[in-house]
């Protein structure tokens, strides 16, 4: 009994650090370059399963497997990335593992169907982890009464099932902190590169925005400088805190009539850069169609006084092999055009 702990200790830890190092690494990978594609899932499901088929593997050789580490790099897996790795974590582990013991077969059947019913079903805490392998070990041990009954493995299998439920726990304890740290260290990434009053990109984030531009390879993109008209009465009439609501109403706009893909940040004051990956033919249409809904936008005071507010854009299509900063320059050039020809509306560099 002495060396059959000794060994599951040893191989549980192995396991604790092989799942805690396949559900790390990409974790923190995808939390901080936020490449978060299909391609990059589908890669990490085939790496949990070869982690799971490992852990099974050394855990046989030594008859000392727990199925919960077994399985650890696929849950969690699941847990911090979806689908994908699920499936790809499964199909993998099965080309090393099914088959080989009819008590792991049932046990993986029973557990990774209760964990995806409690997924559908929106239960995604650690505790449904418990439940799913709880149910899964309950329907492994009475399928297979009479072996552990002839065996006299009854006692094993109890403390197995302890073991592995203490692990669950620490790997879930693991990764708590994991995500904790994780998500502090993207709050001040975030908040160092946001402005604090719209949510959009602040200068800091546009000056790394615009040098990663010039770095790709995308070089069909145009630059709209959009600015607030006549924003100093605003404030001198209405206040300073109706200005701020004002700036934030019209980043707001902006967001909502651009796509994900597309790029905008507050370049200072009431001014605004956008950067459209599309052609000047396309960019034209929508800092147009821009232009109208921010001044079709109605806002009210404190005093329940109507406020309608206008904007300027100028537009600059950025020429192929020329630094991001001339097309800046161009726009900001269209936007003075666009102020003194008459302001509330778009020139074109």
């Amino acid at each position: 009994m002495m060396f059959f702990l000794e060994e599951t200790l040893i191989n549980t830890l192995v396991g604790m650090c092989i799942t805690y190092t396949c559900i790390s690494v990409p974790f923190l990978f995808v939390k901080f370059t936020e490449k978060n594609s299909l391609l990059v899932k589908c890669g990490l499901g085939v790496l949990v399963g070869l982690a799971s088929a490992y852990i099974f593997r050394d855990g046989i050789a030594n008859h000392v497997a727990l199925f919960s580490v077994i399985i650890s790099p696929i849950t969690f897996g699941f847990i911090f990335f979806g689908y994908p790795v699920l499936i790809f974590g499964i199909i993998t582990s099965t080309l090393f593992i099914f088959g080989d013991t009819s008590y792991y077969d049932v046990f993986s059947v029973v557990y990774f169907l209760c964990l995806v019913g409690f997924h559908l079903t929106k239960r995604r805490g650690m505790a449904y982890v418990i439940i799913s392998y709880s149910i899964a070990q309950s329907v492994n041990l009475f399928s297979h009464v009479s072996a552990l009954s002839e065996s006299g493995y009854w006692q094993l299998a109890i403390a197995k099932t302890s073991l592995s439920l203490v692990f669950l726990m620490m790997l879930y304890f693991a990764f708590g902190k994991l995500l904790d740290l994780s998500t502090s260290q993207h709050y001040f990434k975030k908040a160092s590169e946001t402005d604090p009053l719209t949510g959009v990109s602040n200068r800091r984030s546009i000056d790394l925005y615009l040098k990663k531009v010039e770095q790709s390879e995308n070089t069909q993109f145009c630059v709209f400088m959009l600015d607030i008209d006549n924003f100093k009465s605003i404030n001198d009439n209405f206040g300073h805190p109706f200005g701020d609501t004002i700036i934030s109403t019209v980043a707001k706009l902006i967001k909502k009539n651009i796509r994900s893909h597309d790029f905008v940040g507050r370049y200072g004051g009431e001014e605004f850069i956008i950067i459209l990956n599309s052609s000047l033919d396309n960019a034209l249409p929508v800092a147009e169609k821009m232009r109208v809904i921010i001044q079709e936008h109605v806002s009210e005071t404190d005093s329940q006084e109507s406020v309608c507010v206008t904007v300027s854009v100028g537009i600059a299509e950025h020429a192929s092999g020329s630094p991001v900063n001339i097309a800046v320059a161009n726009a900001d050039s269209a936007l003075y055009k666009a102020k003194t020809g008459g302001k509330n509306r778009v020139e074109v560099y």
